[in-house]
Parts: structure tokens; C-alpha cells; sequence
């Protein structure tokens, strides 16, 4: 028996029927809550992807992309060795010398901990977000940072200590949850040593800073360098764990609403097939096989099923054209999960026009009017915007062209 027959039956008992009975009604159960589903697990992972990418910009924009310590004590033997070897083998690298430590930070109202970092790439003091509303300071105001390390003077053993202005305040790295000072590293290295001691060197890259970590290990172990390298993954691993777990469990969350669709979709099945008892004694009488029986239902089942799934698909996949008159929107849309091209269609162009058109018509709105009056000007400052999968063969936007925000 050919596929083409159990097609056509399927189709028919999809289509066909002339009356509301209890099958038509967990049919439609059914497709809703496949096309429900499959529209929630689109949009939630849509949304989850890009509150992720933004963290990740985050961290590569605020965090070191690489990290390189000594392999044993706390001071790095011939720094300056070290740096000149990874800039001749990695090329546009920026390379930061750096020191570390704990000290006591106190303004006119307050004193506390805070991790104190010494940069080679810095003149000026920088207090981080967290530290500033613990100590109630802003910049321009004057701190006193107060190390362990002490010295002697005619009183005796006294600590180490530098008063300074804070030139900025800076936004924490995430995940942080203790405040940070960064001095000059002259500054620090008086302040935790005494003397001038390299306690790490951070890499940074624009390139590809992911695997940074990764070719600087490889360099420094051709070359029998005895160090510590821990690359983005590695430095983040806590955060970056805890991201992908969140990805699995909401995945496997609202996945469970697809199990409970498609079990509702058996019972519609098997509702199907004992309603139609009599319609498979007489296909069974002209010849239908058992097998096409089966395959029959199948085909039924899998029909309800593709229907929900596209369904749900589209209504989470989304179209939108954007009007960018602050040149922003290159900083606002993830990247990694839409495309952006310029508005040169005709097609989309009298689309455009057209919601245009019905929003002054309905509104009244004095922005739509102008934008219609002056077309030519503002065509190029609207963007359409995509999923990446719909784009793939897409014209992207010119560098100028793509810097484009949601009005």
C-alpha cells in the first residue's frame, strides 16, 4: 500500500470533519499547546542567549581576557623577559604588570577591607562602585589606604600607608563582591612591598580574547617558562558555569511543557483511532495492511505535530524595523543572535510605509507625519532586524550604516 493513500486519509481526518466532536477539540488542545511550547522555548532561550552575551561582553570589556602568575612563591622572575617574549609571539597584545594585596581603605566617615591593585597602565586612582557607597565617597574626595606591611620610625613599628584623591569611579568586574582600589603601581608596590616586585601580568586582546589564555600557555611552555596562565574560562569558570547550568534547566524546564503537549497528542491519536473503528474495518477489508494502519496514525499524529512546531516557530521568531536617530543601536542588539541590515527593500520599504501611514492615520503623531514627509532622510536611518538564520544570505549593514538604536 502506497504512503501517498495513508497521506490522503490522514489529511482528510485532519480536514474533514463536519461537526465539532471531542476529537476536533483535543486536536486543537493539542496544537496549541505544541505551537505554545515550542514559541516558549524559542523566545525564553532567545532572551536567556542574550541576557548571557551581555555578560559576556561585560566580562570581555571590564576583565582581564588572560592571567599569568608565577609557578611557585609570589614574585615573577624577569618580567620584562616575560612581557617582550608574549608581544613578539602574540603580536597586538596589551600587556599589564600588576601587583596585589589587602588593605584597610577609610574616608572621613568609614573604614574597610578592600583588595588593592597595582596596574603598570595607570596614572590615577580608581575606586570601584562597591567601595565608593561602602566608604560614602565620590570622585575628588580623599582616602587613606593602610597596608599590613609596617615600618619603623622613632614611635616604633608603624603600618604603611599613602592619603590619595580619587580620580574615578570605576564599574566592578561581575561577580565581584568586595571593593577594589587601583593605585599606580609604583604606589602599590611602596605600599605591599617596600620594593619593586611583579606579582602577575594580565593580557589583554581585541581580536580573540577567549583563547588568549590558551596561545599564551603554548608560547610560554615552548619556551620552558615555568608560570601559571589562566585564560577567560578559567578565570570566570564559577560565573560561566553557573550561566550554562541556568541555560540547561530553563531548557529542560520549559521543555516539559513540549512532553506534556505531546502526551496530550497520543490521547488525541488513540481518541482518533477509536472513533474511526469502523472506517479501519472497511480500509482494513479493501486491503489496508496492518503496517499501513500503523503508519497511518502515524502520519496523523506527526501532522499535529509539525503543524504546532511551525506554529510556535514563526510567532517566536520575530521581524522589526528600527529607527535609529542617536547612531546607538550597534551597542544595544545582541549580536550573536540577530543580524541588522539596511532598510532597501521595496518590499520592506512599503511595509514600513504602510505601519507608518496607519499609526498617523490611527494616532495622530506628529513624529510620523515628519518621517513621511521627509522619507529620503529617515529611510536610511531605519534598520530591519532579524534572526541570524533568516539573514544568512543577508546584505549586512555598512560600518556607518549599522550603528543603529530603538527610538
Amino acid at each position: 500500500m502506497s504512503l501517498s493513500a495513508e497521506l490522503h486519509v490522514a489529511s482528510r481526518y485532519l480536514v474533514g470533519t463536519r461537526r465539532w466532536t471531542p476529537v476536533v477539540t483535543v486536536t486543537l488542545i493539542s496544537l496549541f499547546g505544541l505551537g505554545l511550547g515550542v514559541f516558549a522555548l524559542v523566545v525564553t532561550l532567545a532572551l536567556l542567549d542574550g541576557f548571557q552575551s551581555g555578560i559576556r561582553s561585560q566580562i570581555v570589556a571590564h576583565a582581564s581576557h588572560a592571567e599569568i602568575w608565577p609557578a611557585a612563591g609570589r614574585r615573577i622572575e624577569e618580567p620584562e623577559k616575560l612581557a617582550s617574549l608574549l608581544q613578539g609571539a602574540l603580536g597586538d597584545v596589551e600587556i599589564v604588570q600588576m601587583v596585589r594585596g589587602t588593605c584597610l581603605v577609610s574616608s572621613d566617615t568609614d573604614a574597610v577591607p578592600a583588595s588593592v591593585i597595582g596596574r603598570s597602565d595607570t596614572d590615577r586612582v580608581t575606586v570601584d562602585r562597591i567601595l565608593s557607597r561602602r566608604l560614602g565617597v565620590a570622585s575628588g574626595d580623599r582616602v587613606e589606604v593602610i597596608s599590613a606591611r609596617q615600618r619603623l620610625t622613632p614611635m616604633g613599628p608603624l603600618p604603611v600607608r599613602i592619603r590619595t584623591e580619587i580620580a574615578r569611579i570605576s564599574t566592578p568586574e561581575p561577580g565581584a563582591e568586595s571593593g577594589e582600589v587601583v593605585l599606580p603601581i609604583e604606589r602599590a608596590q611602596r605600599l605591599l612591598w617596600g620594593e619593586r616586585v611583579i606579582e602577575a601580568i594580565e593580557l589583554r586582546e581585541k581580536a580573540d580574547p577567549w583563547t588568549l589564555g590558551q596561545r599564551a600557555r603554548k608560547v610560554l611552555d615552548e619556551a620552558g617558562v615555568a608560570v601559571r596562565v589562566a585564560g577567560l574560562e578559567e578565570l570566570h569558570r564559577p560565573l560561566l558555569t553557573a550561566l550554562a547550568l541556568e541555560k540547561i534547566m530553563i531548557f529542560v524546564a520549559v521543555g516539559l511543557m513540549l512532553v506534556v503537549a505531546a502526551l496530550n497528542l497520543l490521547c488525541n491519536v488513540a481518541m482518533v483511532a477509536a472513533e474511526k473503528r469502523k472506517d479501519l474495518a472497511v480500509m482494513a477489508g479493501l486491503g489496508f495492511s496492518p503496517s499501513s494502519l500503523r503508519r497511518l496514525f502515524l502520519v496523523l499524529g506527526l501532522s499535529i505535530g509539525l503543524v504546532g512546531s511551525v506554529a510556535g516557530a514563526v510567532l517566536g521568531s520575530g521581524l522589526a524595523f528600527v529607527l535609529d536617530l542617536n547612531e546607538r543601536f550597534e551597542k544595544l542588539y545582541n549580536q550573536e543572535m540577530v543580524q541588522v541590515t539596511p532598510l532597501d527593500d521595496p518590499e520592506d520599504i512599503n511595509t514600513v510605509k504602510k505601519l507608518i501611514y496607519q499609526h498617523l492615520e490611527y494616532t495622530e503623531s506628529e513624529r510620523a507625519r515628519e518621517i513621511l514627509g521627509d522619507w529620503d532622510s529617515f529611510q536610511a536611518k531605519f534598520r530591519k532586524v532579524h534572526p541570524k538564520s533568516d539573514v544568512a544570505d543577508a546584505k549586512p549593514a555598512s560600518a556607518e550604516a549599522s550603528k543603529t538604536p530603538a527610538k
